[in-house]
């Protein structure tokens, strides 16, 4: 019989010799489960993968993060701020207050946070406020002894403490690593007159007018502190007076005891008549 060419086997590729019949079957398996094993190896490495690029990440993930928090707490500090000059004080003290419950270590939150309480006539929490910003600005001081404006804001809570001694102490430092901070020489000038320094206040003020010629706050100050300080000067002048005049006195008494402890002279008797 002769095959026409749709029957050929060589025409559809077909292989009927029977040895290799199950041949592709068992070819295509193994090819599944080496595809299978090739994806699991390649979803395994990729997770690898993802977790180290998140590992390598997440440290400027994380730093970005606070920077965002830090910026947003010093936003609140701004409008907080903005609210005292205002005379918004209530608002001022939430805002003060939002910043310290993001970051109870804001020391500059604490000490405004007293301002405006102290605006309110809040006494004791001001006071306790005042406190806090103590403690914290002299951890930061202490961390950095050339960190001039925290010295300053220290000086600033001691103030509102009438810790002059510590106010006037924490503002020469503040003048001695910033010459050139006017505030801080007129803040040390209050303080030394508060504690009747008043030359060294008339230095300082002197100093403040020098940076600033036109703070008139300055020139009323020094005005107070020279009348002071005269007022000390003419003291001075009236007790050496008086000490002279005591001593004087003294010595005229000295004399004047030594004259009466000697024995009188006798009288002369009365002659006999001739």
């Amino acid at each position: 019989m002769i095959l026409s060419q749709f029957d050929s086997e060589l025409v559809f590729g077909v292989d009927t010799c029977p040895p290799m019949t199950n041949a592709p079957v068992i070819l295509r398996k193994v090819l599944l489960v080496a595809v299978a094993s090739y994806l699991i190896v390649g979803m395994s490495g990729c997770r690898r993968g993802a977790k180290n690029t998140n590992v390598n990440l997440s440290p400027s993930a994380g730093s970005e993060s606070e920077s965002e928090r830090s910026r947003h707490e010093q936003s609140l500090i701004e409008q907080g701020k903005e609210f005292y000059k205002n005379d918004q004080d209530e608002q001022a003290v939430a805002a003060f207050q939002e910043a310290i419950r993001l970051n109870p270590d804001l020391a500059e939150a604490h000490l405004r946070l007293g301002m405006a309480y102290a605006a309110l006539e809040r006494k004791p929490e001001a006071d306790e406020s005042y406190k806090k910003a103590v403690e914290l600005f002299k951890k930061r001081v202490q961390a950095d002894p050339k960190d001039a404006e925290s010295f300053f804001y220290l000086g600033e809570a001691h103030s509102f403490l009438h810790q002059d001694e510590e106010a006037a102490r924490t503002y020469r430092q503040t003048t001695r690593l910033k010459p050139d901070d006017e505030e801080a020489f007129y803040q040390l000038g209050k303080a030394e007159t508060k504690l009747a320094h008043y030359p060294e206040a008339v230095a300082a003020f002197q100093k403040a007018l020098e940076l600033d010629p036109n703070d008139s706050r300055a020139s009323d100050e020094l005005q107070n502190a020279q009348e002071g300080a005269q007022r000390i000067r003419e003291g001075k002048k009236h007790a050496e007076e008086m000490l002279k005049k005591q001593q004087a006195n003294a010595n005229g008494n000295g004399k004047t005891n030594s004259n009466s402890s000697a024995k009188p002279t006798p009288k002369r008797p009365p002659s006999n008549p001739w």
